[in-house]
């Protein structure tokens, strides 16, 4: 990847962050950014089956196109989020844009699967963030601790090899380096005291994006019945005739 391509994708990536307020030491909210950009994300255990695919269709005589991403639950949580950003680039960023099925999102073979690769990186792990959160004393070449690691890792909820990487990009650690500390990374999280779900599978279903805003404008304008409002927001997990009752029933 050239200079010019890497820069125009690093600052693509901090202004999401910017426009999202965002500041460069907190983690990005996946959900937040698809209801902003009226990204439509559906999240489904898929077993071995892809980690994500996106869609951007635009009608003829449509302004704004509409757009969808597919992110399967199966994998870790923290490849979850990387997934995510990686569909980030091509429904926002990429130019002529029509589909996306990542079989293998770390093939060097295209280039747009590249650059959302880099995409992916910068939006999750911003220069000025990780800099700010290492110790002075740490930013130093091969010098970064695991304490240290784990907590950038877990602040920015993000994988260990991705961190790894982006500490390489940043001339603060070497392959040896990366190579060292790849490995054995949910004992060296329990020895910290960390949390083991970022590491782990979430295997849920949900529907994210301002869906259950436009389900509630059709029916508000009598376009859509009740009951198919309902099979809508069901559609969300969200099961209002069923929280209704139990409001009522509660009340006594």
């Amino acid at each position: 990847m050239n200079l010019r391509t890497n820069i125009f994708l690093e600052n693509k990536a901090n202004r999401l962050r910017e426009e999202m307020g965002i500041l460069n030491a907190d983690p990005i909210s996946i959900h937040q950014i698809l209801k902003h950009k009226h990204v439509l994300g559906y999240f489904a255990p898929l077993g071995k089956a892809p980690s994500g695919m996106a869609i951007k269709i635009k009608d003829a005589n449509a302004t704004d196109a509409k757009l969808f991403m597919l992110i399967n639950t199966s994998d870790q949580y923290c490849k979850q989020r990387f997934t995510a950003a990686h569909e980030l680039y091509h429904l926002l960023v990429q130019e002529n844009f029509s589909y996306s099925y990542d079989e293998d999102m770390w093939s060097d073979k295209d280039q747009e699967e590249v650059n959302a690769n880099y995409f992916a990186t910068y939006l999750l792990l911003p220069q000025a963030g990780i800099k700010q959160l290492i110790p002075i004393e740490e930013q130093k070449k091969d010098k970064i601790s695991l304490g240290a690691i784990l907590y950038l890792e877990h602040n920015f909820r993000c994988s260990r090899l991705s961190l790894l990487y982006r500490l390489r990009h940043l001339g603060l650690v070497t392959e040896a380096f990366v190579d060292r500390m790849k490995g054995s990374v949910q004992k060296g999280a329990l020895e910290y005291g960390y949390d083991l779900s970022l590491y782990t599978k979430t295997e849920k279903t949900e529907l994210v994006g301002d869906y259950n805003i436009l389900a509630r404008r059709l029916y508000d304008e009598n376009k859509i019945s009740l009951a198919k409002y309902y099979s809508y927001l069901k559609d969300m997990n969200i099961n209002l005739k069923e929280a209704r009752n139990a409001e009522e029933g509660n009340l006594g």
